[in-house]
């Protein structure tokens, strides 16, 4: 699809429509491009008539995963308005602030989300018998507001990201270049959530652009997930890394209850000899069980939302999976890089490197490469809204500086070592990187997540972690595993203080853990701590 020539995001849906007529879109609803314009059309023309909406004025979402979500996330913009995205997992006197802050004018949200608000509120799924004939598109052009979201800061009044129509169009044309191995047709499984900056990149405007279909799923729930894969067969799944590293400890532990790991390792490391000398089918009898996991069709993996361990990546790979691991933030439209390694029409590798249009690099990066990531081109937002002193900060020479501290390997793969501001410095004045760490100890099976700060023992700086272990493990077990990952790394980096909780750690609404609160939660005498 070609996007150059276009002024705004709705031309762009106008264009992906008229392509793809009696292709389906929403394969659980059957419903083709066609209808999806239709109605994208019926619903503008009720906010325009009904609410008066019109261009600069801002409209809130605040919905789960449905197609009606989707249909009025076009419609507000086609009338130039703003979309608010709503945060579901937040409470309402954040929402109330929300709409305050950006001069909401009316919020479209599912009748289980209605709350008492100076605002007005309509239902989203209510059903538009309104005519389309009488819709008419408003003249917004590239550098107005498409949509609005607040940075999801720990502390303190959270920033405005304001993503224009230009942001979106160039995320739809990078993502162009992935035609290679996301196909037309190919079925997209939409579970992130669409508030989300991942759940508009990869559930809105990747599968709308690449001429694929949509599988939405509102209930958070793996039950729901594994019998969708079973029915609908999806060719690309994206999800944030805590799925991943879900499906990996239960796809290692069956396959160890089995007696077939160490086989299965072995096979797979030297699948490309194997196939060499004839023998892929016994690479084939090894993969199969694990893509049969996800319906046997799927040919992509989506990460997206926080950093993906290395090892998880690395593991989906050595099984045949094509693996993008994304890194972004709200502020960079998302995908400032992909890991993403598949081969090109000319036979070389790609491996990683940001979309079209934009650049990534690592500003005063130390012996080892390490430094802040810093990012710079279409895809980066103009500013934050009405905040000079956040822009000033944010911004040097037209980079957007992240925060996040991390390196690029040889062939441009981006490896994120954590927050800035997370980085453990301790008293030899030697940095120790909490995702490394936790990475290292997300290997042993009984921890299922980990949260690794900066903590003071006897006036000593040391780093800290908190495990959430499987039922029934004990403190004494998680010593023995903590020395033997232990011997994998340098003896400063070492975690010889930690606590366990049988407890999912606090979770943002893209499953990053919440350190800040884990520490809090740690001084409250909330876990059970080792001696």
């Amino acid at each position: 699809m070609i996007l150059q020539d276009l002024k705004n995001v709705y031309e762009m849906l106008v264009r992906a429509c008229n392509e793809n007529k009696k292709r389906i879109f929403f394969v659980r609803q059957n419903e083709t491009y066609s209808d999806l314009l239709t109605q994208v059309k019926r619903r503008a023309v009720l906010l325009a008539k009904r609410f008066k909406i019109k261009r600069g004025d801002t409209v809130a979402l605040l919905s789960g995963n449905t197609p009606e979500f989707i249909k009025s996330y076009f419609a507000i913009i086609s009338q130039g308005a703003r979309v608010l995205m709503l945060d579901t997992g937040l409470a309402h006197s954040e929402h109330t602030n929300m709409m305050h802050r950006t001069n909401c004018k009316l919020a479209l949200a599912q009748k289980n989300y209605f709350f008492e608000t100076d605002t007005e509120m309509y239902d989203i799924e209510s059903i538009d018998d309104t005519d389309e004939s009488e819709f008419n598109a408003a003249d917004c052009n590239r550098d107005d507001i498409a949509m609005l979201s607040f940075t999801s800061g720990s502390t303190g009044n959270p920033k405005i990201v304001g993503i224009t129509h230009n942001n979106l169009l160039s995320l739809a044309q990078g993502a162009q270049f992935y035609r290679i191995v996301i196909h037309p047709g190919y079925t997209f499984y939409g579970f992130l959530p669409l508030y989300h900056i991942y759940g508009v990149v990869i559930n809105i405007i990747a599968p709308l652009v690449l001429d694929a279909k949509l599988l939405l799923q509102p209930i958070l729930n793996p039950r729901e997930f594994l019998k969708d894969f079973q029915q609908y067969r999806p060719e690309v799944i994206p999800a944030v890394p805590r799925i991943w590293e879900t499906f990996y400890k239960k796809i290692v532990q069956s396959a160890r209850e089995k007696h077939v790991y160490t086989m299965m390792r072995i096979i797979v490391s030297m699948r490309h000899i194997l196939r060499a000398i004839g023998l892929g089918g016994l690479v084939r009898k090894v993969t199969k069980p694990v893509h049969d996991i996800f319906g046997g069709n799927t040919r992509v993996l989506v990460s997206a939302g926080a950093t993906l361990k290395p090892t998880i990546r690395k593991f989906y790979e050595s099984l045949d999976f094509v693996v993008g691991d994304c890194y972004g933030l709200t502020e960079t439209t998302g995908p400032a890089n992909f890991n993403f390694a598949f081969k090109m029409p000319d036979g070389s590798m790609h491996y990683a490197g940001p979309l079209e249009g934009n650049e990534i690099k690592i500003n005063n990066p130390d012996k080892r490469g390490i430094g802040e990531i810093w990012v710079r081109g279409a895809l980066v937002m103009p500013g934050y809204l009405d905040n000079e002193s956040a822009n000033s900060d944010a911004f040097q020479d037209g980079w957007y500086k992240t925060g996040d501290i991390g390196f690029i390997d040889k062939h441009g793969r981006l490896t994120v070592k954590g927050r800035q501001k997370q980085v453990i410095v301790l008293d030899s004045g030697k940095n120790v990187y909490p995702d490394e760490l936790e990475d290292l100890y997300l290997q042993n099976e009984q921890i299922l997540s980990a949260a690794v700060f900066e903590y003071t023992i006897n006036d000593k700086i040391v780093p800290f972690a908190v495990f959430q272990v499987k039922p029934g493990t004990t403190i004494n077990q998680v010593k023995l595993l903590v020395k033997a990952s232990n011997l994998k790394i340098a003896p400063y980096k070492w975690v010889n203080h930690f606590a366990i909780t049988e407890q999912e750690l606090p979770q943002t609404s893209a499953k990053k853990i919440k350190h800040y609160l884990v520490k809090e939660m740690l001084e409250r005498g909330e876990f059970e701590v080792a001696k």
